[in-house]
């Protein structure tokens, strides 16, 4: 199958993921996303495409899921994260989280993206973008992304290849690596 990921140059894309506790999945899917969706949507929040992570380099914990979103800006996700119905629920979603990590704010740009739900992904980032062939994309982390830890790299997603499996065995400082499955869902 196929899911279009709809890129807006006047927009930020973040980049999530983490791990939900398997005994809280049916929760966070079944209660805090419906729940939460008309406050996501009042602040611009669009999930464009969820995915599972297969493998990874990343050194700070192992990471099950993640997702693509889009913010109008940067002051919308604060936003967003200072509303009173976030914060009231807020301690019950980190509580299902194993880890979370977001914030990651990338400039976009005007595409749209035909993924294949049958295919593995590489999601790399890193500060030399040039290094990387045949990128889908290759976006620059904001300047004004609410974490920090990927400034002056690049977020790049093409089809995962030999060259993406030999980067999976190099050190995340210089080349972070994931490898994906988009799914039809935001899940």
């Amino acid at each position: 199958m196929t899911k279009e990921l709809n890129l807006t140059a006047d927009s930020l894309i973040e980049f999530g993921f983490g791990t939900v506790k398997p005994e809280k999945q049916e929760w966070m899917y079944g209660e805090y996303f419906p729940y939460m969706a008309p406050t996501m949507a009042k602040h611009g929040l669009s999930i464009l495409a969820g995915f599972g992570v297969i493998a990874t380099n990343f050194a700070g914990g192992n990471p099950q899921t993640g997702s693509l979103a889009s913010w109008p800006s940067a002051d919308k996700r604060k936003a967003l994260h200072n509303d009173p119905k976030f914060l009231a629920i807020q301690p019950a979603r980190d509580a299902a989280m194993d880890f979370l990590t977001g914030g990651h704010l990338f400039e976009s740009m005007d595409e749209v993206i035909t993924l294949n739900t049958d295919s593995d992904y590489a999601i790399i980032i890193t500060e030399d973008s040039n290094s990387i062939s045949d990128p889908i994309f290759a976006l620059p982390l904001a300047s004004d992304s609410p974490e920090q830890t990927y400034a002056g790299k690049s977020l790049i997603l093409r089809p995962w290849g030999d060259a993406d499996e030999a980067l999976l065995t190099s050190s995340s400082t210089e080349k972070e690596v994931f490898r994906i499955r988009f799914s039809n869902s935001a899940k």
